[in-house]
């Protein structure tokens, strides 16, 4: 099982799963600058083979990607 939820937050508050994704949010954000694909980067970072449900992989992809990008974006300043 993943330490990742199905999810990302939603809240506009830096949340404690948040703290604990700040890696992950970051190597996200990096992957897709560099143009690398979607599924690439989730077998990568979320260390789990793309299986049976392309859809839901790909949900969870672009949910934390989004967090990722609002917590670059504005999130941070609730961190100062």
């Amino acid at each position: 099982m993943s330490r990742f939820r199905e999810r990302a937050p939603t809240v506009e508050e830096i949340t404690d799963y948040d703290r604990q994704c700040f890696k992950l949010y970051i190597m996200l954000i990096n992957a897709e600058d560099a143009g690398v694909s979607w599924d690439d980067s989730y077998r990568h970072l979320f260390r789990e083979p793309i299986c049976a449900d392309q859809q839901r992989a790909e949900r969870r992809h672009r949910s934390h990607l989004d967090r990722a990008r609002w917590v670059a974006a504005a999130g941070y300043r609730q961190l100062i």
